[in-house]
C-alpha cells in the first residue's frame, strides 16, 4: 500500500495521476459504500479517508490490506491540523480519529509519499 499525504490542494491527484499514468485505475470515494468483491483493475486509489466516521476506520484498513494482496493499493489522505487543535470539541475529536486512523495507516503502508505544494518527499519506503 501507498500512501500520499499532505495538505487539502497540495497537488495529491495530481501526483497520483501521474504515478498511475497508462495504468488501468479505479478511484473509489472512501466516503461511499466500497464493492464487496475485489475490484477489476491494476491499481485501487482511495481517497477522502478523513471524512470517513471513526466506527468505519477500521473496516476501511481491513478493505486496505484485503485488497493490497491483489493489485496496487494508493491511498490519498488529507492532512487536517498540522498541528493546530481547534477550539470545537466535534472538530477537536475528528482531528484525534484521524490523527490514530493515519498512525495505524502509515504504519501498515510499505510506501509514505508527503506532497507539499506539489513537490513529493518519500517518508517511508524506496
Amino acid at each position: 500500500m501507498h500512501v500520499i499525504f499532505g495538505g487539502a490542494f497540495n497537488g495529491k491527484r495530481a501526483y497520483v495521476e501521474q504515478l498511475v499514468l497508462e495504468r488501468e485505475a479505479q478511484w473509489l470515494d472512501a466516503t461511499e459504500e466500497f464493492p464487496a468483491l475485489f475490484p477489476k483493475t491494476e491499481v485501487v486509489i482511495i481517497f477522502g479517508v478523513e471524512n470517513v466516521l471513526e466506527d468505519k476506520l477500521n473496516m476501511l484498513l481491513e478493505h486496505f490490506e484485503k485488497w493490497d494482496k491483489k493489485f496496487e493499493v494508493i491511498v490519498i489522505a488529507t492532512e487536517i491540523g498540522r498541528g493546530i487543535v481547534p477550539m470545537g470539541a466535534s472538530m477537536r475529536k475528528l482531528r484525534d480519529d484521524v490523527g490514530r486512523f493515519y498512525q495505524q495507516l502509515f504504519t501498515r503502508a510499505e510506501r509514505v509519499t508527503r506532497i507539499w505544494y506539489g513537490i513529493s518527499q518519500t517518508i517511508k519506503g524506496r
